[in-house]
């Protein structure tokens, strides 16, 4: 089977006719379809399986009422009106059977009475010519035939489906899967319709728990359609949400361009330039005083060290002097005491021996006192080890702090007007308001989904009690025997069935899993229990990996892996359709479903995603395997989406093409 076009008619969110092309070509399997959340991809998924199906879409034990309700709620509504009076889906696809390919056209539409009620027509066409020697019957048998609906969550899914694949710890959702691909659904179903044949004549209590298993499904249906329409309406909000973010960025983005951040920094601005034009101002004093000082000398420091040396030696001359006067004083004394042996004068041998000469020895030029003698040499000695130092560092103190303080002025004159800044301050402040009410509504659905998520939980158990309490009533009746011994014999060769296909199963979803995964052969094996339907995960060295150590992407990827074995195990060459693949994946899990998993899960392959999953090099990526882009406009003040070519929006669209 190859999809050629899909078509609706104010259907849902979709207003109008809404046609997508989606013949794929050779080599090229992929179909892009791609929009914000809450634009219509969910139920373009809902409307391929409607359209096929009909009321067996939404499961095979739904009442007519609770079939028509659900129709009713797909009527498209304008804002401010009433809904459509009619809607329709219309699904061309090419079929190959007995080696010859046929153009299938089948339609479903739906009409509004004047009691309220739904009334459903379906056609089909063969090469263009109307089938109408068929009843409505046997032309839903013959689409079943095609695409069985039990087989139908294998080709057409979600990321929900492999998310709840992927949670499926005890097995229930697997077991499920693997019952409608063996046709045991219809062995469960055929227990069922024993039971109550076996009955005969059903007694008061007999159509009291019938009555009561009515109610319970459809309370059931009700709620699971509630939490759906939560979570789509939830998916608009997102998208109203987005669409507030992108106005905010831009209009902080304008602000900021205005000069808005430098307004918010003006008190910031003005404290650093005070603090610029102080350190400015201490530095320059401080470099003053050194000029004033001893500045000078560190820079003549040749003329510094020969006042230096002179002090030295008029120290040295002074000392010479006091000794000189004191010998003289002491001359006549040493006289007549002292002899020298060569006869010689006393005063000028010891004058001699003390190494006192006037002549020898420079003389004082200043008159200063020993004490401003120590002074002036200690100050010198300042000015040859630190003042050029102190100096340069002060000369870049300053520079810096008058650098700063004109980068400050300069900057405080770039602040616009607050006046000026108004009207962009005033718009930020209306997108935030918008945006917290948005929020807060946000808040209100999450709680009615989590409400809606609990009277679902307490249908289903309402559900599975009533289902229980039919069984055993069962029981009692006679003819039930006959109806567990068939039951028994349709056990044994489900167990054989069962055996035979899960080993093939288990097998290819190993392949595929290493096939997916960034660790290259990491598993030797998945096997899948028989009783509970647990799935073990084996490596190389055959000892278990528990499911836990995997991670959350793995664990998709098993669920990806075991839902691609499952379709291969059904042996039918069918389209799939899948509905936001990757928003649970990394960026390297996300590249290995788009290299090994899209391209080659199927000949048709129609992806319907967000452009957050499948980005510009993604769709770049998968550029030599797409035959068609297509993207859902979604008009909020219309509340209605329209289909137009391309993946992406129109700018983003422009860009790709550009790059």
């Amino acid at each position: 089977m190859i999809f050629k076009s899909l078509e609706l008619q104010d259907f849902g969110i979709y207003a109008g006719r809404q046609r997508l092309d989606l013949e794929a070509k050779r080599n090229r399997p992929v179909i892009l379809v791609g929009g914000t959340n809450g634009a219509g991809k969910t139920t373009l998924l809902e409307a391929f399986t409607l359209c096929l199906h009909g009321r067996r879409a939404l499961g095979p034990r739904i009442s007519q009422d609770v079939y028509e309700a659900h129709i009713r709620s797909r009527f498209h509504v304008a804002p401010n009106e009433e809904a459509v009076e009619e809607c329709a889906i219309t699904l061309a696809f090419d079929h190959v059977q007995s080696g010859r390919s046929s153009d299938y056209v089948v339609s479903r539409r739906w009409r509004r009475t004047s009691s309220g009620s739904v009334k459903e027509a379906l056609s089909l066409t063969l090469d263009g010519a109307e089938i109408d020697d068929l009843s409505d019957a046997s032309r839903q048998d013959f689409l079943d035939s095609l695409l069985p609906p039990g087989l139908a969550g294998f080709f057409l899914f979600d990321g929900e489906q492999i998310q709840a694949l992927a949670d499926d710890e005890n097995g229930e959702y697997l077991a499920d899967a693997v019952k409608r691909l063996l046709g045991l659904d219809l062995i469960d179903q055929l227990q069922v319709d024993l039971r109550r044949y076996a009955g005969g004549a059903t007694t008061k209590e007999d159509a009291e728990l019938e009555k009561s298993l009515d109610e319970a499904e459809r309370e059931a249906v009700e709620a699971k359609e509630q939490v759906a329409l939560a979570k789509e309406t939830r998916a608009m909000l997102q998208t109203e949400q987005d669409q507030l973010d992108a106005r905010l960025a831009r209009a902080r983005d304008r602000l900021a361009r205005e000069g808005g951040t430098l307004a918010a920094e003006r008190g910031k601005l003005e404290k650093e330039a005070r603090k610029a034009e102080g350190e400015a101002t201490v530095a320059a004093e401080q470099l003053r005083a050194l000029i004033a000082g001893l500045l000078p000398f560190a820079i003549a420091q040749r003329l510094a060290d020969g006042v230096a040396e002179r002090l030295e030696a008029e120290q040295v001359a002074e000392e010479d002097e006091v000794i000189a006067r004191r010998i003289k004083a002491v001359a006549a004394d040493l006289k007549s005491e002292l002899q020298t042996k060569s006869g010689k004068p006393v005063t000028s041998t010891v004058r001699k021996l003390l190494a006192v000469d006037s002549g020898s020895r420079g003389r004082r030029l200043h008159e200063v006192s020993a004490a401003e003698r120590a002074v002036m040499l200690e100050q010198l000695g300042v000015v040859r080890d630190g003042v050029r130092a102190d100096a340069s560092k002060l000369g870049k103190r300053l520079r810096r702090a008058q650098e700063k303080s004109e980068q400050t002025d300069r900057r405080l004159k770039e602040v616009p007007d607050s006046d000026a800044l108004a009207p962009l301050v005033e718009d930020l402040q209306e997108v935030e308001h918008q945006r917290g009410e948005l929020s807060s509504e946000r808040e209100r659905l999450d709680e009615e989904l989590r409400q809606a998520e609990h009277e679902l939980a307490a249908a289903e158990r309402k559900l599975r009690r009533a289902q229980e309490e039919s069984e055993q009533a069962s029981k009692g009746v006679e003819s039930a025997e006959v109806a567990h011994r068939t039951v028994r014999l349709l056990s044994a060769y489900r167990e054989r069935t069962e055996l035979r296909r899960l080993e093939k199963i288990e097998l290819e979803a190993a392949r595929y899993f290493n096939r997916l995964s960034r660790k290259g052969e990491l598993l030797s094996k998945i096997t899948i229990d028989r009783d509970r339907f647990r799935v073990r995960v084996i490596r190389w060295d055959q000892t278990e990996l528990p499911k836990e150590r995997l991670s959350a992407g793995e664990k998709q990827l098993l669920a990806i892996a075991i839902l691609w074995a499952l379709a291969q195990a059904s042996q039918r060459p069918l389209p799939v359709v899948v509905d936001t693949p990757l928003a649970r994946l990394d960026q390297e899990h996300r590249r290995r479903l788009l290299t090994e998993y899209l391209p080659n899960v199927s000949h048709q392959v129609v992806v319907l995603s967000t452009d957050t999953e499948v980005d510009v090099e993604a769709a770049k990526e998968l550029e030599s395997v797409t035959a068609r882009r297509i993207f859902l406009a979604h008009d909020l003040g219309s509340a209605a989406t329209a289909v137009e070519e391309g993946y992406f929006s129109s700018s983003e669209e422009a860009i790709t093409g550009a790059r």
